[in-house]
């Protein structure tokens, strides 16, 4: 369970950092400013270290990890109401933290970057009508 959700957010996060760059590199670009070494690994750390707040909480108390199915894996156990696993709070910090924040923050990026192309292909072919005329 902890290895597989892990995985997922090692994944999800990878992405909202793939996001962040291209938008950075497309719609901000800074004359100077170059992506670097010193930028992928605060990438992968930030990555980590997000995936790890996930993943490692049903390991010390908040919620827990439950054979999943055909009970041939685990997962988060998302399901159990009783008092001391405090699964609805994870829950909600899963909801928000690990799904909104990453589906705005991508939604946002990828919005602007369509954006910004969409008017470079306008300023383009503004270009090539004056030029003909």
């Amino acid at each position: 369970g902890f290895f597989a959700t892990l995985g997922g957010e090692i994944g999800l996060w990878s992405l909202v950092v793939l996001a962040v760059e291209r938008w950075l590199v497309v719609c901000k670009p800074i004359s100077n400013f170059r992506f670097g070494e010193n930028h992928a690994i605060m990438g992968l750390a930030f990555t980590w270290v997000a995936a790890l707040s996930c993943a490692a909480p049903p390991l010390v108390g908040w919620s827990r990890y439950i054979p999943e199915g055909m009970q041939c894996s685990c997962g988060v156990d998302y399901y159990t109401r009783a008092e001391g696993f405090n699964n609805e709070s994870f829950v909600i910090y899963m909801f928000i933290c690990h799904f909104t924040i990453p589906l705005t923050v991508v939604f946002f990026c990828y919005g602007r970057l369509l954006c910004a192309v969409k008017e470079a292909a306008a300023a383009q072919q503004e270009s090539e009508t004056t030029q003909r005329a």
